[in-house]
């Protein structure tokens, strides 16, 4: 009966999932054929594979079509591959079509049909991997093009592994033409000594009268003999080779390699031999190549000074445009240098005015700001304003503004901190005008700073709402939300979800819908790779729908790592996403992964279950298995130490397994439980900095500021003396400030979400 019962059973589930891929099967049309190819392949059936892959190549959609050509290099015998790999190079005129071709035809041995194909190309700004495959291809023809176009390469861009793993072959060809160089001048050396042997035996003294007849002698015995004398000027190739003790090119490959691995010492004596190379050509020198140098002279040099002339003295002789390298480590080396503020900031300017390079220009920028971060604040509002309207990319600037808002806070200059914001806010990526917006209300609430013309309170309150009216993070809305007292449901819903907005509309080139193909027939190992690489082309609501599939495999075949992976997709959604903000995206971003367990500990300790979601959402991003660089464990990311005194507490033997989510949350709860039990005023934010940081780190800190509030005069507050919001702000740990971020926005999102809790009393409960 059971027998009967067990077929029963796995007809009905052949039955629904055969339903299934009917259904899909009708849903996706011709394209379901790429997904019924690899449903094959996996099952080990090429030949099945081979013919519906052929089938979606020729009737799929685009990107359908496309993947099933890139598929089809991988299968079948060798002409088969091949056949494939012309196709895909033939019909995508797109570099990444060559290169998965040309990956075919290399390992296949079809080295000359890569040299035509990639004859085009140019090495200075191809694909690495592209033209590696090219080169390669170059030296197993034997082709002579090989070795200026490694260097050319090799010098025109940063050093990649693309560029070290054809180091080798440069190497062997090298050596290789060495050896034939030394067979010749073997060969070349022996013939001169036998001249010389036969002419001292044949040729009569200078003082006979026969000495006239010597050329007619020589000659003769040249004919009689097996050598074949020629001037030496014949030779003159091969002479050179020899006088040459190092081949230039080779020094200068084999520099950049050097300082790719920072062997600054080694590098810096042999800045004037690489000078001089350029120098005898004619040449100037390469940009990679000054890079190099800078970086040489900067790390390695015993007087700064000294090397900021010369640099200074080098870029008379450049071009504007690689003149750049010379002024920028001129600043660099005279700031090392100390006591030469003006001849820095000079140097920096002419680095930014050289330069077109909206890179170069935004790093020069950024290291300007950081030298005036020992200035004045005076001198960076001054480089904002001129330079700032030139910023390529404002989120490069994100960590300088952070240390100025620190910088700022932590000496009282208040006021300063409200300038920086009213007079650069354009500057600002969304990140930094949010925190500058909020902190700016939060000084002129206080009484700190001074704002412009009217009463204080409106002021902050402008401050605050442009918080909640502009893509900042989410810590800063929900502490804006706190400030404000929003209270009614509708506003916080609309400033949360922000459902007046319309969608973002992303036109599906393919690619959602290849990641609905991807859930409905069963492959969720391919979706996030497939979500990370075209995630800028695919709709928020795809990537919900990605994220929730993920979630849904991780609960039915109990493999976490598609949690992590869900989550993944969520959390970069809901940062990019400056639209409409769905409750069904919050969700998946804020998810109650482990929910049994989490609510179990916490109501075993007392603790709110939003707080120890957002906890283990910040701490590991609820993968149970992962160790941090510092060697913390688990959901909790206990170190090993915290766990052993933990499980001691809670009775659980020497044998705990510290993986165990179950164990790792209990162990993990108890110990955030007792941590606020010894702060002042049961503080739950001091609680979660010493969660963090450590409790001793968290008392200094905390007698620290108290200490030092006291001077301003002013009223203390509890527990620090500060506010504890523009405590958080003035943490010396950048890591510490950015976690209590992270949980305090955490708990506040699953309060809201699922407890139906305002963000602001969540926001108040924690901090205050």
């Amino acid at each position: 009966m059971k027998k009967i019962i067990a077929i029963l059973l796995s007809l009905l589930v052949f039955t629904a999932c055969a339903r299934v891929e009917n259904s899909a099967q009708k849903k996706f049309g011709s394209d379901s054929n790429y997904f019924l190819a690899l449903q094959a392949s996996d099952k080990g059936n090429e030949d099945e594979a081979l013919r519906l892959f052929k089938l979606a190549r020729k009737k799929g959609s685009p990107l359908i079509s496309k993947k099933s050509a890139e598929s089809l290099t991988l299968l079948g015998n060798v002409q088969e591959k091949l056949e494939a790999a012309t196709y895909l190079a033939d019909k995508y005129d797109d570099e990444a079509s060559l290169i998965t071709a040309c990956r075919t035809f290399f390992q296949n041995g079809e080295f000359a049909v890569i040299i035509k194909r990639t004859d085009g190309i140019n090495v200075e700004s191809a694909k690495n991997e592209l033209v590696k495959l090219r080169l390669l291809s170059l030296a197993q023809k034997k082709d002579s093009r090989f070795d200026s176009e490694f260097f050319r390469w090799f010098m025109a861009r940063p050093i990649s592994s693309e560029h070290l793993e054809t180091y080798g072959t440069y190497i062997s060809r090298l050596n290789e033409k060495n050896l034939n160089i030394q067979s010749e001048s073997e060969k070349f050396q022996k013939n001169l000594n036998k001249r010389s042997l036969l002419e001292s035996q044949l040729v009569p003294d200078s003082d006979s009268p026969e000495h006239e007849e010597e050329s007619a002698v020589s000659a003769s015995v040249a004919a009689a003999s097996d050598i074949s004398i020629e001037p030496e000027e014949g030779f003159e190739p091969l002479l050179k080779a020899l006088q040459e003790a190092e081949n230039p090119e080779k020094i200068l490959i084999d520099y950049r390699i050097a300082v790719f691995h920072r062997s600054y010492k080694l590098t810096y004596p042999q800045i004037d031999k690489v000078l001089k190379i350029y120098e005898n050509r004619g040449e100037e020198v390469d940009s990679q190549i000054l890079s190099d140098i800078g970086k040489s002279t900067l790390y390695a040099t015993n007087d700064y000074f000294a090397s900021a002339r010369k640099f200074d003295g080098m870029a008379k002789s450049l071009s504007p445009e690689k003149a750049y390298f010379a002024h920028f480590y001129a600043a660099r080396l005279y700031d090392k240098a100390g006591r030469y503020p003006h001849q820095t900031v000079s140097r920096f300017k002419s680095a930014l005015e050289s330069t077109k390079d909206e890179l170069q220009f935004d790093n020069c920028l950024w290291y300007l700001l950081n030298f005036q971060l020992r200035t004045s604040t005076d001198d960076i509002i001054s480089t904002l304003t001129e330079y700032g309207s030139r910023i390529h990319d404002a989120e490069y600037f994100d960590d300088f503004f952070e240390s100025l808002s620190i910088l700022l806070l932590s000496s009282h200059r208040w006021q300063d901190f409200f300038r920086v914001w009213k007079q650069t806010d354009s500057n600002f990526s969304d990140l930094t005008a949010g925190k500058y917006a909020y902190i700016s209300g939060r000084l002129i609430e206080e009484g700190l700073a001074q704002g412009n013309e009217g009463l204080k309170t409106r002021q902050a309150v402008e401050a605050f709402s442009k918080v909640l009216n502009s893509p900042s993070s989410f810590y800063y809305k929900v502490c804006a939300l706190e400030r404000l007292n929003v209270t009614a449901p509708e506003l916080v819903k609309s400033y949360i979800l922000r459902e007046n907005e319309v969608k973002n509309q992303i036109e599906d080139n393919g690619e959602g819908r290849l990641l609905r193909g991807y859930a409905a027939f069963g492959f969720p190992q391919r979706v996030y790779s497939e979500w990370l690489v075209n995630r800028k082309n695919i709709s928020i609501e795809d990537s919900i729908e990605a994220s929730r599939f993920l979630s849904k495999c991780a609960e039915r075949s109990k493999d976490t790592s598609y949690n992590v992976q869900s989550l993944r997709i969520a959390g970069r959604c809901l940062e990019n996403s400056t639209g409409k903000i769905p409750r069904e995206l919050l969700e998946q971003a804020f998810p109650k992964f482990y929910q049994k367990d989490i609510e179990s500990v916490c109501e075993e300790f007392g603790l709110s279950d939003y707080l120890m979601y957002a906890l283990v959402r910040s701490e590991s991003f609820f993968d149970p298995n992962v160790t941090s660089k510092a060697g913390a464990n688990g959901l909790t990311q206990l170190m090993e130490a915290t766990a052993d005194d933990e499980a001691k507490k809670l009775k659980l033997g020497d044998n705990y397994d510290i993986f165990d989510p179950e164990t790792n949350l209990r162990m993990g709860a108890h110990y955030l439980a007792g941590l606020i039990s010894r702060t002042d005023d049961n503080n739950v934010l001091l609680a979660l900095y010493a969660y963090n940081a450590g409790l001793t780190n968290v008392r200094n800190w905390g007698r620290t500021f108290r200490n030092d509030w006291s001077t301003t005069g002013r009223p203390m507050q509890k527990p620090v003396g500060i506010s504890v919001d523009l405590f958080l702000e003035s943490l010396p740990f950048a890591e510490t400030r950015e976690y209590g971020r992270k949980v305090i926005a955490a708990a506040a999102m699953y309060a809201y979400l699922y407890n139906g809790k305002l963000p602001g009393e969540t926001v108040r409960e924690i901090m205050y």
